[in-house]
């Protein structure tokens, strides 16, 4: 078996090689992907996700393969096709345990501050509209209150509370600024013609060989503008077709410039969210928390979750957001807080370790396993949630027998002891620091375990092993009911 090992994470690359090991002595492992083996019969690939691209040639001619991304999970990651799925399916199932765990959310596609009316009445739901309107002649604290989230920005950047069309539309970016770069457009044009009327300067211009060399670039399929062949034919220029170096073959996230308190860049994004503001909550040391569950995607389909489970704390003492509106206490993202902030703050703790102290005889009536019975709702949430996705959205969502992600899940819970499902990450961050770095080394060991034995290649039969493997809870297997999928290749992006 050839292996190749670049996570995310490179603190981890060395123990998971460690866990491979265990399981396939004689593994191979390649460094360099450039040297690795494209015939290979037996691969197994752990990579970055801007890495993927080229990773998925070596795994379509391999017979026994495994990869660690699905060729699309958008259906789950992206928040407004999750908001999609949890509509459609629940739309004809008013059975389903998502309807009661997964708070009202409506899909938003908003530009500028001025033209929020219309964006609220485009809505597929008018919920929001009808809300935010009742809501003005409410005090702060009586009100339904609203959290704002960009569809394809993680990490925390540009959520919002807000709970009027008012407060809503302060927080998006004002058409006046695209205006003003216009404007000054207009200014610039109107100087180079005076220049040129005047003709009393003769300016030097360069060749048409140096045009060409200076405008000269190399087409990629991750270049905007050149994924389809329409591009390729309107694009001016001198086109090289020779292989470019590798720091240009990386694809780069949009860099979105999110001030404190400023204006969402809403014209460039325009995919958002609106989910209903849970505020009623147990509180741990003064601080919100929210669960984070691991869940494992492998193949086609089967949905393990980690027993194991993190809680993460909000930066500053909680209030409801008519009495603090700051995002550091609203917000449990690990990522709004320095690294020496989460360590000296203790803003990673191990759920089944945690204590709430007064808060939890308030949870399903001082019952003392409500721990258990979170678990059991995030158990049922996630099997449904992703059943629902491969069945509703099948184009976003492409489930491969090749294939396996690993996603965190983040569950809020309410003071009743009702468990909500905020939203799905998928490549998510591993930390070194306290309990989450020992967490993250008894995931990896885990995952490894898993994917071995769905490749055959799982050492089976001593205790230890069986330890590992029972760290993850089965809770679905729809491979009999999807069948075999008639994709035989994955093509690059």
């Amino acid at each position: 078996m050839h292996a190749f090992i670049n996570a995310a994470a490179p603190w981890l690359n060395e123990h998971i090689k460690s866990f491979i090991r265990r399981h396939v002595p004689d593994v191979e492992f390649i460094d360099d992907f450039d040297e690795f083996p494209i015939g290979s019969e037996t691969v197994f690939q752990w990579c970055d996700g801007w890495e993927l691209n080229q990773n998925f040639a070596a795994l379509n001619v391999a017979k026994n393969g495994l990869i660690n991304a699905y060729p699309s999970s958008d259906a789950i990651a992206r928040k407004d096709f999750l908001a999609a799925v949890v509509e459609y399916w629940a739309a004809k199932r008013p059975e389903s345990s998502i309807r009661k765990h997964v708070p009202l959310t409506v899909r938003l596609t908003l530009d500028y501050a001025e033209y929020v009316d219309e964006a609220l009445m485009a809505a597929d739901d008018l919920s929001l509209l009808c809300s935010l309107e009742q809501n003005e002649n409410k005090d702060p604290q009586d009100r339904e209150w609203w959290i704002l989230k960009p569809a394809l920005v993680d990490c925390g950047a540009g959520i919002r509370l807000f709970s009027t069309i008012e407060e809503l539309a302060s927080h998006l970016e004002l058409a006046e600024n695209e205006t003003d770069d216009d404007d000054d457009d207009d200014e610039d044009e109107e100087e180079e013609d005076e220049r040129s009327e005047e003709g009393s300067t003769e300016v030097e211009t360069p060749s048409d060989t140096e045009k060409n060399k200076d405008s000269s670039f190399f087409p990629t399929l991750s270049t905007p503008g050149l994924d389809t062949l329409d591009g390729l034919v309107t694009a001016t220029g001198t086109l090289s077709l020779t292989k470019p170096p590798k720091s240009q073959l990386r694809a780069k996230k949009p860099q979105y410039v999110f001030k404190a308190g400023g204006r969402i860049p809403s014209a460039q994004m325009r995919a958002f969210v609106a989910q209903r503001y849970i505020s009623s909550i147990p509180v741990l040391n003064q601080r919100k928390w929210h669960v984070r569950a691991y869940a494992l995607s492998l193949g086609r389909l089967k949905v393990h979750v980690f027993r194991d489970m993190l809680a993460l704390l909000a930066a500053e003492p909680y209030a409801p957001p008519w009495e603090n509106p700051s995002l550091k206490a609203s917000l449990t993202n690990t990522a709004l807080q320095d690294e020496e902030e989460v360590v000296a703050n203790e803003s990673m703790r191990d759920f089944w370790e945690m204590d709430c102290g007064d808060a939890e005889s308030e949870l399903f009536e001082g019952r003392p396993d409500w721990k258990r019975h979170v678990f059991y709702q995030i158990c049922g949430v996630v099997a449904e949630v992703f059943r629902a996705a491969v069945w509703t959205m099948a184009d976003k969502f492409v489930a491969l027998d090749k294939c396996f992600e690993l996603f965190a899940v983040d569950f809020l819970v309410d003071a009743s002891g009702n468990a909500w499902l905020l939203e799905v990450n998928e490549t998510p961050a591993f930390y070194q620091h306290g309990v989450a770095g020992p967490m993250a080394l008894r995931l990896m060991e885990a995952v490894v375990c898993v994917t071995m034995e769905h490749m055959g290649k799982a050492r089976v039969g001593g205790r230890e092993d069986a330890r590992v493997r029972n760290r993850f809870v089965e809770v679905l297997d729809e491979t009999a009911k999807l069948g075999k999928s008639n994709i035989t290749e994955i093509m690059p992006m």
